[in-house]
């Protein structure tokens, strides 16, 4: 029997989440509900703030306008998902285009380092043997890797 008591509770708890409202409608009758008032009152006053998202007006409703039929509402929160995944899509797609570049101006600002180390530095042949550049192509190379490092590193 005691363990009954908090579901017995719980269920007179319930009915103080409603809102309370009072309105007096055009032939000016005055009514208590714990619904909304139609949209065709002459003077709405809400008593007591529902708790739940579902009972408040939404916060671009109009006073006095017509509530949104369910599949109205269905179909806006459809409209809301939407837009937030594919602004979610894209700013993922923004994240790995600035991840990708961050990696490239990396890449870039080793090749430039690498080069302005100084050695001897190689690249293949066309028979695939090591032939080694001379000082005006490692200044030239380099040239080139600034270039690059440049372009990605804005």
């Amino acid at each position: 029997m005691i363990k009954y008591v908090p579901l017995a509770l719980a269920l007179f708890i319930l009915p103080a989440w409603a809102g309370l409202y009072k309105w007096t409608d055009e032939n000016g009758k005055v009514h208590y509900s714990d619904q909304p008032p139609p949209g065709d009152v002459k003077q709405t006053q809400t008593l007591k703030e529902s708790k739940s998202a579902a009972a408040a007006p939404s916060a671009g409703a109009k006073p006095g306008a017509a509530a949104k039929t369910p599949a109205e509402q269905e179909m806006e929160f459809r409209k809301r998902r939407l837009e937030a995944a594919e602004s979610e899509a894209k700013a993922k797609k923004e994240a790995e285009a600035a991840e990708e570049k961050k990696r490239n101006c990396e890449r870039a600002n080793a090749q430039v380092a690498s080069l302005q180390r100084g050695g001897r530095i190689t690249h293949p042949g066309p028979n695939g043997e090591q032939i080694y550049m001379s000082d005006a192509e490692i200044a030239n190379e380099l040239l080139n890797a600034r270039k690059v490092a440049d372009s990605w590193c804005k």
